[in-house]
């Protein structure tokens, strides 16, 4: 089999000064706890609040989302009562959306009971078609508990939550003590998923069926640092402070294959 040919079509490598924010021509932030977007706690009984104070460059090539348990006198009010953390959310929606290449990332993630970080792709018709018929796919996300397995994951309609279609991947190092690249392979009825350059899980349409692959149509990217949920449960009580960094998200079109929308100008 012939290696493809990738063109970069699309990056962010974090390069600005120390305590610059994220580009806000591609990025916004999700603000709060799910409750202004209907969905308290993210949907996922997550117990962190989103700010746009969570995030910067550290002026060595890299984006941090940091974590942060929130003074008692500072919590704000959340679904649960006084918000316990602080995170950050970041999304392209309506600045730049995509329509297949290889999506790659180096980043260094979290350790910690109840840490969750993901790099992850909702279809931009969530407005008017509700998820999981628009799709997901998550490129990565990681438990803090875990130190080697890396889950990658498509969510549509009738395989979603616990039933999702992916693979949890036991890599052979540990995920925490330095940046590894974690990347998909994203074409017409196929994607697969990569860790540190090795492909280990893969789906398509045809072993989808026949539930409905949600994928051929034009998505838009997140990263975001969770904490608890029911996706990791329980919080460390002794854990204070949790970072995501992200050393670059570079976009390739693959044999030609792959767009970059920009919304805004």
């Amino acid at each position: 089999m012939n290696k493809p040919e990738l063109t970069l079509i699309w990056e962010q490598d974090f390069n600005e000064p120390s305590g610059s924010l994220p580009d806000p021509k591609f990025w916004n932030f999700n603000i709060g706890d799910g409750s202004e977007y209907g969905i308290p706690g993210w949907g996922n009984e997550e117990r962190e609040f989103y700010t746009d104070k969570n995030v910067t460059t550290d002026g060595e090539g890299n984006l941090v989302i940091s974590a942060d348990r929130i003074p008692e006198a500072e919590r704000p009010d959340a679904y649960y009562g006084k918000a316990e953390w602080s995170s950050a959310k970041l999304t392209t929606l309506g600045k730049v959306h995509f329509r297949y290449g290889r999506f790659e990332s180096r980043l260094k993630l979290p350790s910690g009971l109840g840490t969750w970080p993901a790099l992850w792709m909702l279809g931009t018709d969530i407005e008017t078609v509700p998820w999981p018929q628009c799709g997901e796919i998550d490129i990565v996300e990681s438990r803090g508990d875990q130190p080697t397995s890396v889950y990658g994951t498509l969510h549509g309609p009738g395989y979603f939550g616990d039933n999702g279609k992916g693979l949890v991947y036991e890599a052979p190092n540990q995920l925490f003590d330095e940046y590894h690249e974690f990347a998909i392979e994203w074409l017409p009825n196929e994607i697969r998923w990569f860790y540190d350059g090795v492909m280990y899980h893969k789906n398509t349409a045809s072993e989808i069926a026949p539930l409905e692959w949600v994928y051929n149509h034009d998505f838009y990217l997140f990263t975001n640092l969770s904490m608890g949920g029911n996706f990791t449960g329980a919080i460390d009580p002794a854990l204070n402070h949790a970072e995501l960094s992200i050393d670059y998200i570079r976009v390739y079109s693959i044999d030609g294959v792959g767009e970059v929308k920009q919304i805004t100008a």
